[in-house]
């Protein structure tokens, strides 16, 4: 069966609306750090988790030229820009729902590409993430402040424990 086939985005930058506009998201990969470990007595190398992902980066494409996307280009922490997407989805079996994806970074890269008259004029953001949040039918599922050390997934806190150990 088909299930959960985003039929519908709207991109929020700064609070603005973008509805029409969004060509494409690509959302960040989620990737733990890991490192290699090697001891006596193991029949080979494993993989253990360092508490970290791997950088987030996301892009999003917008139709034509998107003065408060670009407005929020800056080479200062404090040029942090708050996105949201929400989309729509439908299922085979009729079935509806609502995934929102919010997220807070850096632009660091803005990619006009090759304009044509007549032609779309897309403009592509890509994001350095500082936080990142998947939510669907109104449940997180994935939340990452990586600023304040928290990978909460499905309702748990997997760095609480990191976390009390750092601070104390």
């Amino acid at each position: 069966m088909i299930k959960d086939i985003v039929t519908g985005l709207n991109a929020y930058v700064d609070g603005r609306s973008y509805i029409g506009e969004v060509v494409e998201l690509v959302l960040p990969k989620l990737t733990p750090k890991l490192r290699e470990y090697s001891a006596g007595g193991l029949g080979a190398p494993v993989d253990i988790p360092t508490g970290e992902l791997e950088k987030l980066e996301s892009t999003v494409t917008l139709a034509g030229v998107n003065p408060e996307l670009i407005k929020g280009f800056g080479v200062t922490l404090n040029s942090i820009i708050p996105l949201t997407f929400r989309g729509h989805t439908h299922s085979e079996d009729g079935s509806e729902g609502t995934v929102v994806v919010v997220q807070r970074g850096l632009i660091k890269e803005l990619d006009w590409g090759t304009w044509k008259p007549g032609e779309d004029s897309p403009l592509k953001a890509t994001l350095s993430l500082h936080y990142y949040r998947y939510e669907y039918q109104g449940a997180v599922l994935i939340e990452a402040d990586l600023m304040n050390y928290k990978l909460i997934v499905n309702g748990k806190d997997q760095l609480a424990n990191f976390r009390a150990s750092l601070i104390g």
